[in-house]
């Protein structure tokens, strides 16, 4: 397969971190003030307070990026736009089944302690789009393929890859 499937997964937004983002940039800014009245201290707070508001704005702005190569999907996530940390890598060789995240052969996994990983948009108008891959025997990863991905992953391993 000599195919590149590039695919990005807006997460849904988590609108007590963005609230609290702009609060700890108000504080900020409001530290920042005083700080120039009366001296050092409010100021290191002010830098404090606005580094808080950047490290949350970073969580609180996320969306997942699927990459297929050959038999591997690699999936990163990207915070805010600007910075990317690799997750996970998912050798298809590997998995043991792939099927909808509201389908009936999710009762035959049930009972498996498997390690949950969601690499989703979180969104609940979304089930019928997620797909569940037992991977390694050990994990369950929920991802959200589109119909080029899943096509792909389905011609790497369709004995594997189930749409009902």
């Amino acid at each position: 397969m000599n195919d590149h499937i590039e695919l990005l997964v807006p997460v849904r937004t988590n609108k007590i971190l963005n609230l609290c983002k702009i609060l700890l940039w108000i504080l900020a800014g409001l530290f920042a003030a005083v700080g120039l009245y009366l001296g050092f201290i409010p100021m290191i707070i002010a830098i404090g307070v606005g580094a808080g508001a950047y490290f949350v704005g970073q969580k609180a702005d996320i969306e997942y990026e699927y990459a297929l190569t050959e038999k591997e999907i690699d999936i990163d996530v990207i915070f805010a736009k600007q910075r990317r940390k690799h997750v996970t890598t998912i050798d298809l060789t590997k998995l043991e089944a792939m099927f909808k995240f509201n389908g009936y052969r999710m009762n035959e996994y049930s009972g498996r302690q498997l390690k949950e990983e969601n690499y989703s948009s979180k969104e609940e108008s979304n089930k019928n789009n997620m797909y569940v891959m037992i991977y390694d025997g050990s994990r369950k990863i929920i991802i959200e393929p589109d119909e080029r991905l899943y096509k792909a992953i389905y011609n790497i391993a369709p004995h594997k890859v189930h749409n009902d």
